[in-house]
């Protein structure tokens, strides 16, 4: 008996600086490569981040680690007025802070600053 396919090996997700693209369409737009301290610090002082890979999953729990780490939040998933490239994210309950941590899924990517 020979074994299955050998599934394809996850690389673990990758923060980055982020800021809301232009023109209503919803892009997120990724900078350069962060850890996770530097993350908490961005969130802290409002700005975005990102959380890029392959597997939504880990990109989801990497997401909230970092958001919960800085304070209470929940998860939303992009709004019809966000635009049609909006990325999931998790973002300050209340929302008595600024910014949000994205993550990709699958489907929907951030894409490279310009």
């Amino acid at each position: 008996m020979s074994p299955g396919p050998i599934p394809p090996v996850s690389t673990p997700p990758k923060i980055h600086e982020a800021v809301l693209g232009s023109g209503g369409t919803g892009f997120v737009e990724y900078g350069d490569e962060i850890d996770f301290a530097v993350a908490v610090t961005r969130r802290q002082a409002g700005h975005d981040v990102v959380v890029r890979g392959d597997d939504i999953n880990m990109n989801r729990r990497l997401a909230e680690a970092i958001e919960t780490t800085v304070g209470p939040c929940q998860r939303a998933d992009p709004h019809r007025l966000a635009g049609p490239r909006a990325l999931p994210h998790y973002e300050p309950h209340p929302r008595s802070r600024r910014g949000h941590t994205f993550y990709e899924t699958p489907r929907r990517k951030a894409r490279r600053k310009r």
